[in-house]
């Protein structure tokens, strides 16, 4: 018999929470390659943090801006690493979609806001590194699909 009871966390402890914090990167990248967040505590406090509401409205906005910035031909910053914009501009439809369900009240599985969040964050990524091997729309994709707790 499978159980169907929800997973509930203890309370959150200092140590874990200071862990979250200094280990954004590596957290986020096991969730994002699909780690359990109740199997660490560090994790599960991680998991809590990018998948309420506000912060996925957040990412959500920055995806947004990333999609509309790159079709205008503002002045580019000298201080930060901008996208590459034909990449963002041939994953449009993905990155949109990307930004609408994140925006969602629903809730998310840790696993695709995660990969959102390295997917906008990571500047060695395919977003902003034109020597990246990776795709735009692949990892937007993925990451549409594993936000669903159905999936």
């Amino acid at each position: 018999m499978v159980s169907t009871a929800l997973y509930i966390s203890p309370p959150e402890q200092l140590r874990d929470r200071l862990v979250a914090r200094v280990r954004t990167r590596s957290l986020d990248a096991a969730l994002a390659n699909g780690t359990p967040p109740e199997t660490d505590a560090a994790l599960a406090v991680r998991a809590r943090r990018l998948t309420n509401l506000p912060a996925r409205r957040k990412l959500a906005l920055a995806i947004r801006h990333v999609v509309r910035d790159a079709g205008g031909a503002g002045a580019r910053s000298h201080v930060r690493v901008s996208p590459v914009s034909d990449r963002v501009s041939a994953a449009s439809r993905e990155l949109r979609m990307l930004a609408e369900k994140l925006a969602e009240p629903a809730p998310t599985r840790a696993r695709g806001v995660a990969q959102a969040h390295l997917l906008l964050t990571d500047g060695t990524g395919p977003l902003y590194n034109p020597r990246s091997e990776g795709s735009v729309r692949d990892r937007a994709a993925s990451a549409v699909s594993n936000l669903s707790l159905g999936s």
